[in-house]
């Protein structure tokens, strides 16, 4: 059986030879005559001319069926000798014909490759356009049957193919052109009545789709793998692009279609694009430069659902130009933050004013729903971008935040919430990118918005402050922040403030402008317990901050250059042993320094109390430097000593002694972290009128009942009214020539009385002391009698730590270096 087959097969076989080579040998002997009966069906159905350099015929290559590489091909229409551009021209066209009615003559292309050439449609200014090589010349076509009117030269192409193939249409009437340059493409045609449907797949280089040249084309430069379905309608001149796909060079797969009215008279286009998950910066490129750099502005980089939908007509005006699209999560940085896990959906067209024509200044972007997260703040907003030749944004946003997301809003090793909430609504409208101008040092835009928190209790960790129940509104727009209303405790007292902070949106991006808040603080009951936060950890080095932590830079900077003016109020205030009440003051804080421009308030038992002066504590110098200046009324002495601490020295304390004071003093020191005065730096000077005065258990005085008038009462010395003034050197009080009456004695003094060591005082006792002093004495100053005769003279000095008195003969004079000193 197996031999039969094999001997059928070649039978078959010889047969198949011997006709494809009677074939083979026909087509030899007849090419030229093929060929040009070829060309000349070509040229019946065009309206111009098939021009062939040579061609040469290539049985059974490429295919089953007849072959055939043409070169140097031109095809030109009818005008082409005035405008010199050729409809179409190919190094190398290769020619496959179907056998199927090869003798008949009704042949068909099976495969048409070209190579190396171009393809050029044009429109003049005068309206003409080269595509008149396609109309029909009715005279040729008058002649032939039926059958030949019906059929042309595409009905008769199956495949086409174009290797490093140019296909451009220019509009001189639109300045419109559209280029590109087919590297490898294969095109199914098929012809039904007047249209032709194509089907392109493989590699194209696009030069572009301008439809105006000053604001650039889409698809410019990009190389590209298409699969492109088209049909053209001969009769209306149309060109549709039907769902197809166009994968750029990164392998983004998008949609694309369209419409083109190719006639003469002006109709319209239009063009979609669709794409997804592409990223921004992946589409930008395949868009006018312009339209791609005013998206670009915007800033966002993310990957995207699109759609892009192109309408416009053949004329000078611009294109309707539409972008639908959808983010995944990105981020976006502000100077004062980062936003974060963003996502929107939104439309941008240059054509938001339908009644004027599209152009740059008739753009928007509208975003109805952006939401993500401001830092750690969740939020929520609207935004719309109008006329991105300058671009201006309209945000109106909301942010809602508990004691968690506001915990994680700032750097937790110095600031800490760890309760309450905050409600965020703002609007603004300005420069998306450039929120300040350096120039005019101004924020570029407006804004405003409120904040109301409830209930919020926040740490600031560097200075030990421990606020809680911080409740209250700010209004703010970007010249001001104003609170009208509020309120927090400090762990000791309830605090109630007014106020505004001027300039501090510009300032958080990079005004130079000096930051200024102007407060009203009400304290009813103030215990006073900011001077040790103030001055804690005073001078120790900054640790290094985050850089990821912007908004805990920027509010550190804000805390530490912002001035504040300050109106204080508060019922009462204690401070350690200091009691006070309707106190009032004007103060700034600087620096980390205050100046006090007045505070006053009722003190010392019915005492008044007034002082103005400064407290530096700004680092420049190795201490906190304060300076007082003021004056008391009516003050109980012994209160304004057990308030001041008296004065840092053990002495005379607020036990030994009592009367009504009114001084007016001068005074400087510095102090230690305790917020204690430093003794050893102190200086000053003190006008003192003291009256109604008496000395306690004054340890001087009792060593003094040893030596002298044993059985006085030195326990409790009245004294007369006392004037003079006080010079404060450091540790030393220079005391000047000074009479002191009291009811045990009259003496005069004149000296060094010091906090430290070197106490040196004289004291001169006349001898008319020797007079009986009892309860009846009236003391009687300034009495000329009283120092006539005889005097006793004794120096208090200090020895170890401890003021003894010494018998001397005469008042010991003082060196010339003793009065340089003083």
């Amino acid at each position: 059986m197996f031999p039969k087959l094999l001997k059928a097969f070649g039978i078959a076989a010889l047969i198949v030879g011997v006709l494809l080579g009677g074939i083979e040998v026909w087509v030899s002997r007849n090419q030229e005559k093929i060929f040009r009966k070829i060309q000349a069906t070509v040229n019946e159905n065009l309206n111009g001319n098939l021009a062939v350099g040579r061609f040469k015929f290539r049985p059974f290559i490429g295919g089953f069926g007849l072959n055939f590489t043409l070169s140097d091909v031109t095809l030109t229409d009818t005008l082409y000798n005035s405008h010199k551009t050729p409809f179409l021209q190919a190094g190398t066209i290769h020619v496959a014909l179907n056998l199927n009615g090869i003798f008949s003559g009704n042949f068909k292309v099976e495969n048409l490759v070209l190579k190396d050439g171009g393809l050029r449609i044009f429109v003049r200014k005068d309206g003409y356009s080269n595509l008149s090589i396609f109309s029909n010349n009715k005279k040729k076509r008058d002649n032939k049957s039926e059958k030949g009117i019906d059929e042309d030269l595409i009905a008769k192409l199956k495949k086409l193919r174009f290797i490093n193939y140019e296909v451009t249409y220019s509009d001189s009437t639109t300045a419109k052109e559209y280029g590109a340059i087919l590297r490898d493409v294969t095109n199914e045609l098929v012809q039904e009545g007047s249209q032709i449907n194509g089907n392109f797949r493989g590699n194209v280089f696009f030069k572009g789709l301008i439809f105006k040249p000053a604001r650039g084309g889409f698809l410019v430069n990009q190389e590209t793998d298409l699969s492109l379905v088209i049909a053209y309608d001969q009769d209306l001149k149309e060109l549709r692009i039907l769902p197809s796909t166009l994968q750029n060079a990164t392998h983004d797969v998008i949609g694309i279609k369209g419409n083109f009215d190719l006639a003469d008279s002006v109709k319209k286009f239009s063009m979609f694009f669709d794409a997804r998950k592409i990223q921004v910066a992946n589409a930008l490129p395949l868009l006018p430069k312009i339209v791609s750099a005013q998206i670009d502005s915007i800033g966002i980089k993310t990957r995207v659902d699109t759609e892009v939908k192109l309408v416009g007509k053949f004329g000078p005006m611009q294109p309707r130009l539409d972008v639908h699209f959808k983010t995944d999560t990105f981020n976006y940085d502000l100077p004062v933050g980062n936003l974060k896990k963003m996502v929107a959906d939104g439309h941008y067209t240059n054509q938001a004013d339908t009644t004027q024509i599209p152009n740059v200044f008739n753009t928007r972007l509208t975003a109805p729903s952006v939401r993500g997260f401001f830092e750690s703040l969740p939020f929520n907003f609207k935004l719309t971008v109008n006329n991105f030749r300058d671009p201006r944004a309209v945000l109106d946003g909301y942010i809602k935040a508990d004691s968690i997301s506001l915990d994680g809003l700032l750097d937790p090793k110095r600031y800490r919430f760890n309760q309450g909430s905050a409600d965020i609504e703002f609007h603004f409208d300005g420069n998306l990118k450039k929120f300040y101008n350096p120039g005019k040092d101004k924020f570029d835009g407006q804004l405003w918005g409120k904040a109301s928190i409830k209930d919020v209790a926040m740490d600031y960790l560097p200075r030990k402050v421990h606020l809680k129940k911080i409740t209250g509104e700010f209004m703010f727009n970007e010249k001001a922040m104003v609170f009208p209303d509020l309120s927090f405790h400090d762990g000791q007292n309830m605090l109630y403030v007014k106020g505004k902070v001027m300039d501090l949106i510009p300032y958080l991006f990079g005004s130079p402008k000096p930051l200024r808040a102007l407060v009203d603080i009400n304290i009813p009951s103030w215990q006073l317990n900011w001077l040790e936060p103030l001055l804690a950890n005073r001078g120790a080095p900054k640790q290094a901050r985050k850089k990821k932590l912007k908004l805990t830079s920027l509010l550190d900077d804000v805390i530490d250059n912002m001035s504040i003016a300050a109106r204080l109020r508060s019922g009462n205030l204690k401070y350690k042993s200091f009691k006070a009440s309707n106190v009032m003051g004007d103060f700034e804080i600087i620096d980390n320094s205050v100046r006090i421009k007045s505070f006053s308030m009722n003190a010392f038992g019915k005492g008044h109390f007034e002082v103005s002066g400064e407290l530096d504590n700004s680092g420049k110098n190795p201490l906190p430097h304060v300076a007082l200046r003021g004056n008391i009324r009516n003050a109980n002495v012994n209160s304004v000593f057990s308030s001041f601490n008296d004065f840092g020295q053990k002495s005379i304390t607020d036990a030994n002694i009592r009367g009504l004071l009114n001084t007016s003093f001068n005074f400087q020191s510095r102090l230690n972290n305790n917020v204690r005065l430093v003794p050893s730096s102190m200086q000053g000077e003190v006008h003192m009128d003291l009256r109604n005065a008496y000395i306690l258990n004054f340890e001087p005085f009792l060593k003094m009942k040893k030596l002298i008038f044993k059985n006085r009462n030195f326990e409790r010395v009245q004294l007369a009214p006392i004037v003079t003034d006080f010079k404060l050197s450091g540790e030393e009080i220079e005391i000047r020539p000074l009479e002191i009456e009291s009811n045990v004695m009259t003496l005069y003094i004149d000296g060094v009385y010091s906090f430290g060591r070197k106490t040196n005082i004289n004291i001169q006792i006349p001898l008319s002391n020797l007079k009986k002093r009892d309860s009846t004495y009236v003391l009687n100053p300034n009495d000329p009698k009283t120092k006539e005769g005889s005097n006793i003279y004794l120096r208090a000095i200090d020895e170890g730590g401890e003021v003894n008195f010494k018998l001397a003969f005469r008042k010991k004079k003082d060196k010339p270096k003793d009065k340089e000193q003083r």
